[in-house]
């Protein structure tokens, strides 16, 4: 593959929307710490998808780049780590209840 740096306006909007998803990561843990924050749950949750909407839109977008440069669509899928991926809209999966049990000190995970 032939080398080329990533062109200025690209690196700049990559840079912009990282800066973004940081700050939403930040307000997650600011969230997280804070024992008075009553409605943790909702801005946590909030914050955190909204930090990975970000970093989606990141990759979707050097993934266009790449598209758009000629990158054989079979490595991109690759690269993209489609295979990988599971949507937020079918909820929590069984190793996301497995780990929280573990993190609780419990055997069994709940069901809901």
């Amino acid at each position: 593959m032939e080398y080329a740096p990533m062109p200025e306006p690209l690196r700049r909007a990559v840079n912009q929307m990282v800066s973004e998803a940081v700050g939403r990561c930040q307000e997650v843990m600011r969230y997280a710490a804070s024992d008075g924050a009553r409605d943790w749950k909702r801005m946590t949750l909030y914050r955190a998808t909204d930090a990975a909407d970000t970093m989606d839109c990141v990759s979707m977008l050097i993934a266009a780049y790449c598209e758009h440069n000629g990158m054989d669509p079979k490595i991109l899928r690759g690269y993209l780590q489609l295979s990988q991926q599971h949507s937020r809209a079918d909820g929590p999966q069984e190793d996301d209840r497995a780990y929280l049990a573990d993190l609780l000190g419990q055997t069994e995970p709940s069901r809901q």
